[in-house]
């Protein structure tokens, strides 16, 4: 008889620089699955969900659906939403009847409302159900803040190891053949988890560029080969949470039937070294009148020039509705550009009472904070589409997944088409702005805002790809945050003697 394992989905990335929160809406309007919907929904796809379907299909597994809760990233999780996900996960567990092991497809940088450390919190309320001997595996995205206490709640953890994030589905089957090995008996899995003083670091996990992260992957690939070292992750961090373990980290699975917590120790202490080593090595987006003047320099192909503004991206919790770089484009004259996702929920309700074909006056974007990316900008265009914005992601991210925008148009303002949403969304798979009948391979400018994950779908379309800060929240100069709960000293707000 095959095992019977849980499965459990609570994943959000948490901005504590935001003045927004995130509530219990906020996951319906990605993805809140229950029971037998996780599975029909969520097989086949690229998802860590998806992946461990794959596993128990092939290992005979029964598998035990309670919850997929997913939220796009944003401000803490509200009190409210995180005890109605918790309760149901609870509740799923409570009544599941015998199981032999939990996987849970964590982000590993979600802060609550009542704590900087939302993963703990919530694998404390599930082994508060099953107790501490039964198996848990979880996966993170390369982008988690770790905080100790997982160490002792978690016996599996498995990390990305792909930005943009493309293995999602392996790492779910990754994480689930070590459960299987640890359920049947044959390994006895600990994790142990090591950080070095740095806030910024692993070139903020980039691997399509063959940067510092690709190079540390390799030392975690030959860390790995070393009997009884069963998983080594590298995670990057996120910056854009002031909490005390935010920055990069190290997780190393091992099997305490082979090796010691010492040599474990000695693992991560020598990839800790070598993301130290890296420290000064990381990629910048360049100011947005360079960004600017080399579009204007640009001559045209037939493909489009890419131009992604690093800082209102909404995969880190950026607003979505800065305007700076929508005007600059606006000013620079140039034509035939398709820019999206502008988060405009008010907007996007008039223009599309108003219907395809009106011509309408509008305040458009910078109404969250006018203070952050610019406030919002009076334009005058012809609403070129009306949708209720719900999509298929085309991949090579989430590929499979429903999404959604919301209710939607395409607002066609001078040479630019600009894709005003009621759902916040990071621009990285074309079928969002296919959504919206906008052809991205069509258009000779593709503004995106998004700091890297655009390039899984767009870069094999672009003839250039430009990255440019436009002073929006998630800028990366971190002079313009007031950390005060980050462990200190630390890189690079403070002098640290290599």
């Amino acid at each position: 008889m095959g095992f019977r394992v849980a499965l459990i989905e609570f994943s959000h990335e948490g901005n504590t620089f935001t003045i927004r929160s995130t509530p219990i809406e906020a996951f319906h309007a990605s993805r809140y699955f229950q029971g037998v919907e996780i599975v029909t929904k969520m097989r086949g796809t690229n998802s860590e969900i998806g992946g461990a379907l794959d596993l128990a299909e092939a290992r005979g597994w029964e598998v035990v659906p309670i919850l997929a809760a997913h939220a796009q990233p944003g401000g803490t999780v509200t009190e409210a939403a995180r005890r109605t996900i918790t309760a149901d996960v609870v509740h799923g567990l409570e009544t599941a009847g015998p199981i032999d092991g939990i996987f849970v497809a964590l982000h590993g940088a979600m802060v609550t409302e009542t704590s900087e450390d939302g993963e703990s919190q919530f694998l404390a309320a599930i082994r508060s159900v099953v107790g501490a001997d039964l198996p848990i595996a979880v996966t993170l995205d390369l982008h988690a803040n770790i905080f100790d206490a997982m160490a002792g709640l978690a016996d599996i953890a498995v990390s990305f190891r792909t930005y943009p994030h493309i293995d999602m589905r392996e790492r779910g089957r990754e994480a689930c053949t070590l459960l299987h090995a640890a359920m049947a008996g044959e390994t006895a899995p600990r994790l142990l988890i090591a950080r070095p003083p740095m806030l910024v670091g692993c070139d903020d996990g980039r691997t399509t560029q063959d940067g510092p992260m690709c190079r540390l992957l390799e030392d975690a690939a030959l860390e790995m080969m070393t009997p009884g070292i069963l998983n080594v992750s590298v995670n990057a961090g996120f910056t854009d949470a002031d909490v005390w373990a935010a920055g990069p980290s190290v997780l190393v699975n091992y099997d305490e039937k082979i090796v010691s917590a010492v040599t474990a120790q000695a693992t991560a202490d020598r990839i800790c070294a070598r993301i130290w080593d890296f420290r000064d090595d990381w990629a910048r987006p360049i100011p947005l009148w360079e960004c600017i003047a080399r579009l204007k320099a640009h001559k045209s192909t037939d493909k489009p020039i890419v131009v992604a503004d690093f800082s209102d991206n909404p995969g880190s919790g950026g607003y979505g509705d800065s305007t700076t770089l929508l005007a600059a484009l606006l000013d620079a004259g140039r034509g035939n550009i398709a820019l999206g996702v502008l988060y405009d929920p008010q907007a996007a309700d008039l223009l599309a009472s108003a219907g395809v074909g009106a011509e309408c006056t509008v305040l458009l974007g910078g109404k969250t904070d006018p203070s952050t990316g610019g406030g919002p900008i009076e334009v005058t265009g012809t609403v070129a589409a009306v949708s209720d914005g719900a999509f298929t992601f085309e991949g090579p991210m989430f590929t499979g997944l429903p999404g959604t925008l919301g209710r939607s148009v395409s607002f066609r303002v001078g040479g630019i088409e600009v894709l005003i949403a009621s759902e916040n969304q990071q621009m990285l798979d074309a079928n969002i702005f296919r959504a919206l009948g906008i052809e991205p391979t069509a258009k000779a400018v593709l503004a995106v805002k998004s700091m890297h994950h655009f390039r899984g779908a767009f870069a094999p379309l672009a003839s250039e790809i430009l990255v440019t800060d436009a002073g929006g929240l998630c800028s990366p100069d971190l002079t313009r945050r007031n950390y005060r709960n980050i462990r200190r000293p630390i890189f690079p707000l403070d002098p640290i003697n290599g």
